[in-house]
């Protein structure tokens, strides 16, 4: 009788690390139409709402007498005026973010995948890193582009200000990192809420009611409160001068990075307790 020997393979059986993960996440994202059209979708809402903010400004501008020009450059800062498109840009990058955990809890893909990753905790993680690298990416070159197009129209009235003048460089970093943060904060509402719709309307009162409702409250509660919200953070971190009653810039991005978190965390334990 003749016995036949096998070698076992070193790699069968192995356990996918994080690495195999992130890559697989990635392969999700870039592999659906959703995220194409959101992004473009983000990317014309904010650089387009600038052009147009600046194209009007700009108009307005030459027409005021000398003594009104004065007046408004008081007021005026270059970037916050290219960048206003990013108040609704921010939402396709959270929506965006909500559907890269939601889409596969709708589609039910995400019994394969935790199946494939028992680990959720890991899971969660993979798909933050994979989406976030793209949302980092996405937001400053939103950021960038926005700040660029919106100097080539206020160079015509001599209103435009370059990367090197004090807090334009960190105004436009602030904004991508900003447009980032609300992704995140996306993923974490979708791990929590499970549904589009739902994690969907969380975000907008999270960017957009909260904000609202602060401004109701009397003087000095109303930024007591709304400075702390992600709507008066973007607004801070987009703009090359301190506003009264802001967070500092860098201190906002803190503050959101840290609401970000704690809505993952959150998204973390609630995956890891139930049942897909």
């Amino acid at each position: 009788m003749t016995t036949v020997v096998t070698r076992a393979d070193p790699t069968a059986g192995a356990l996918a690390g994080f690495g195999d993960f992130v890559r697989s996440e990635w392969t999700k994202i870039r592999s659906v139409r959703s995220t194409y059209w959101t992004l473009i979708t983000a990317t014309l809402l904010s650089i387009g709402i600038g052009v147009i903010s600046n194209a009007t400004f700009v108009h307005h501008y030459r027409g005021l007498s000398a003594a009104d020009q004065a007046g408004e450059l008081v007021r005026f800062d270059a970037v916050s005026h290219s960048t206003p498109g990013v108040a609704f840009g921010q939402i396709a990058i959270g929506v965006l973010g909500v559907l890269v955990m939601s889409s596969e809890y709708r589609n039910r893909m995400i019994r394969t995948t935790l199946s494939a990753a028992p680990r959720r905790g890991t899971l969660l993680l993979a798909k933050a890193t994979a989406f976030g690298a793209l949302a980092i990416v996405v937001g400053q070159l939103i950021a960038f582009a926005s700040f660029f197009c919106g100097m080539q129209f206020l160079s015509g009235a001599s209103l435009s200000v370059s990367l090197s003048d004090p807090g334009v460089l960190r105004a436009v970093v602030g904004v991508g990192i900003y447009m980032a943060l609300v992704g995140f904060l996306g993923l974490g509402l979708g791990a929590i809420v499970r549904h589009t719709a739902g994690a969907i309307s969380a975000l907008v009162v999270f960017l957009l009611i909260l904000p609202t409702i602060a401004q109701i409250f009397p003087h000095p509660w109303d930024m007591r409160f709304g400075s702390h919200l992600p709507f008066f953070i973007g607004e801070q971190s987009g703009t090359a001068r301190h506003l009264t009653d802001h967070l500092a810039p860098v201190t906002g991005l803190v503050v959101f990075a840290l609401y970000a978190a704690v809505m993952l965390s959150v998204g973390a334990v609630l995956l890891s307790r139930r049942d897909a």
